[in-house]
């Protein structure tokens, strides 16, 4: 502990005392289930896709473990019988008297259940309606930014990321049940709200007959306006006043850094100056492929798309700025498959033979997607196979060919890829809890089976070689091939077999050859995924890694690499004493994996740190300035990350900040502030041990990280 009090508020970044706890909340209004109970209305749940469940109820009880009013929820759901993925019931609770909010406002509750509620419900969804103020929302309290969401998924009500902490709390209904104390911050910058809304969502396809859930101590609070603040962090260097990131993390000293490109990467920009791969969060994702081929719209008359728009809208410049700003810097795609911003047209396409729109009888298919446009249209796997199979042979040979039949040219060269998402956050969010526990080498059923992915293996999902999974790799495979992948091309190429006749419609070959395509080295191919943190989770993916790999080495056309190569972990955290460690679980599954041949590497892909309300120091959302604690806690975790990442460096390829400055996802925090000055967590990164030993007061809440990363060998 340093114990000279004048180190307490310098400016050296690696060295700070407690600097005090801060505004602490109070309680600035409780609900009273005693006496206003009978105010307590149902109430339509404010997700436009849940509708009000009437079987569903709600009454107040005493307290079956203390004294008190608890409300007693009694929820049922069938999504047979309602058409709809998921269920829903909200209650309405009047405040007597309208009272003003901001961005310091939380809801907090009590939560009890039983160990049956266990992959039964998805989240709290917690929303008011507003009066005044900006930023506010109507008084209709219509679906909008004024609402809050608290997840309660299988790792949640475990506590699993919770401290790890036995929440058993007594004995009802014959059952033990568990509490757990639930807060959110609601994000309205001002107003005042008249009634408070909670909603229930049920899990994705669950049916929920005899749902019994409790909530009490019902309570909004705020900070203490009379308590004494921390000070603000002050940043004192620009981004150019210290040294280079990639300085330190560099291909040479184990995995490269990176950013998303968004902003300039001039090499006098702090993109530029500080990191060597760029990826763009939103530029080559589906939704690129504007309209449906021209053999497509022949063939099919109720496809819904602009007629004025061109087939492709490739951001060809934003990616040439980046390969000419210097020679050095290297380029990440993302992505070419995923359920998100794909175009209106795909999302139109269902498999043939599948005739539910949701999970079947054994749980097999789910053919949702995100805006499905209707009409539906059922299609063929060949079709299906044809549009995607032409899909990424466009966008990756766009930028890794000079062919003008992908729109490049001997002039314009080849733009190198270093990697690509081929697959985007296929396995479902939450499926894999209690799929993995009936069986440990289960991962089809656990994915998502988006449907217009889904309509390329139809009703052969359940073989390898046939499944979409493997065959968008495949294809990815093909795309940018290695010599030994363009000699069996060639050598196969008459076996309808292993090169059908959907591959050779569309011109993607000269006379049954790729040798024209042939990269010396192609871009490594990844599955992007994230809540790796979760076993259920890690092990599905595991599973079907291992799986597609051991496939493809049999496969006519193997060119002697893994089918999928690079695990890409999604790293949008929220900090918390176990982060790191809950990480180092899943990368240690992984190293393994890697160790035995069954993957290359795996690379952080989007990382950045937000922060719950119960760290010290409070809540913060970036891109505001942090108070002193906050800014040691976000240097802390990301010391934490960092040294983990150190000792694994062997297995990661690549790490990217998931944004150059300012605020990353989701208001969270990155490496430098809104003025590209260098906040705590860059110094925390350039030097975790000193980092870490010199903010020794926040040893307890990261209690025994450090000691279990330093200790791995």
């Amino acid at each position: 502990m340093i114990n000279n009090e004048s180190e307490k508020t310098n400016n050296d970044p690696y060295f700070r005392n407690d600097p005090g706890e801060g505004l602490q909340r109070i309680t600035s209004y409780t609900f009273d289930i005693e006496n206003d109970f009978q105010n307590w209305k149902p109430w339509r749940t404010n997700d436009g896709r849940v509708l009000p469940d009437t079987n569903s109820t709600f009454i107040s009880i005493d307290n079956p473990f203390g004294n008190g009013k608890l409300i007693l929820l009694n929820i049922y759901f069938d999504p047979g019988f309602s058409k709809r993925y998921f269920g829903g019931f909200g209650f309405r609770a009047p405040i007597n008297s309208s009272i003003p909010v901001d961005s310091h406002t939380y809801i907090e509750f009590d939560f009890y259940y039983s160990k049956k509620a266990i992959n039964k419900y998805m989240r709290f969804e917690i929303w008011s309606t507003s009066t005044g103020g900006e930023g506010t929302q109507a008084n209709s309290g219509s679906h909008g930014t004024n609402r809050s969401q608290i997840y309660i998924r299988n790792a949640n009500l475990l506590g699993i990321q919770n401290y790890n902490i036995d929440y058993r709390c007594g004995f009802y209904n014959e059952e033990t049940w568990f509490k757990n104390t639930l807060s959110t911050a609601i994000p309205v910058t001002s107003g005042n709200w008249e009634y408070l809304n909670i909603d229930l969502h049920t899990e994705t396809d669950t049916i929920v007959y005899d749902g019994i859930l409790m909530l009490g101590d019902i309570r909004i609070t705020k900070a203490d306006p009379n308590g004494i603040a921390i000070p603000d962090a002050v940043n004192t260097k620009k981004y150019f006043e210290v040294a280079p990131i990639k300085s330190k993390y560099n291909k040479e000293t184990g995995f490269l850094i990176g950013s998303d490109g968004e902003e300039s990467v001039s090499p006098d920009s702090i993109g530029g100056y500080h990191y060597d791969i760029f990826v763009s969060r939103v530029n080559l994702k589906p939704e690129i492929h504007q309209t449906p081929p021209q053999w497509l719209i022949k063939e099919f008359s109720d496809f819904t798309f602009d007629k004025e728009l061109s087939e492709w809208k490739i951001p060809t410049d934003y990616y040439l700025k980046i390969r000419d700003s210097s020679h050095h810097n290297k380029l990440h795609g993302h992505c070419l498959a995923w359920i998100n911003q794909s175009p209106l047209w795909m999302n139109q396409i269902i498999p043939e033979n599948v005739n539910s729109i949701q999970w079947n009888q054994d749980g097999l298919f789910y053919s949702g997607g995100y805006k499905i446009t209707k009409p539906l249209i059922k299609v063929k796997k060949e079709i299906a196979r044809r549009i995607y199979f032409d899909h990424i042979m466009y966008v990756m040979r766009h930028f890794m060919s000079t062919d003008a039949r992908y729109n490049s040219s001997e002039q314009r060269g080849i733009i190198p890829f270093h990697s690509f998402d081929v697959v985007n956050s296929e396995v479902h969010e939450s499926r894999h809890n209690f799929l993995i526990q009936k069986n440990e080498y289960e991962w089809i059923t656990s994915l998502k089976n988006v449907s217009w992915l889904m309509a390329m293996s139809d009703n052969d999902i359940n073989n390898t070689y046939q499944h979409y999974m493997y065959l968008l790799f495949k294809y990815a495979h093909i795309a940018v091939p290695n010599a030994q992948m363009a000699e069996n091309y060639k050598k196969n190429y008459n076996d309808p077999e292993i090169i059908p006749e959907y591959m050779k419609l569309d011109n993607h070959d000269k006379n049954g050859s790729i040798d024209s395509y042939i990269n010396s080295k192609p871009p490594l191919l990844v599955y992007n995924d994230y809540e790796l943190v979760t076993s259920s989770k890690s092990q599905t993916i595991c599973n079907m890694i291992k799986e597609l790999n051991i496939a493809w080495r049999i496969d006519p056309l193997y060119d002697g690499r893994n089918l999928i190569e690079c695990l890409g972990i999604q790293g949008h955290g929220t900090i918390n004493p176990f982060l790191a460690t809950n990480n180092m679980k899943a990368i240690s599954k992984l190293a393994k994996l890697i160790d035995d041949g069954f993957l290359d590497s795996i690379c952080y892909s989007e990382l950045d740190l937000k922060f719950p309300d119960y760290v010290p120091g409070g809540r913060a959302f970036a891109p505001d300035v942090m108070n002193q604690k906050q800014a040691d806690v976000l240097g802390y975790q990301y010391a934490l990350l960092f040294k983990l990442f150190d000792k694994y460096k062997k297995y990661i390829d690549h790490v990217i900040i998931w944004n150059q400055y300012g605020a990353g996802w989701q208001n969270s925090y990155v490496l430098f502030d809104h003025e590209q000055m260098a906040s705590q967590a860059y110094y925390a990164i350039m030097d975790p041990d000193k980092f870490i030993q010199g903010h020794s007061y926040l040893d307890d809440y990261f209690t025994g990280e450090y000691e279990i990363i330093n200790s791995i060998k």
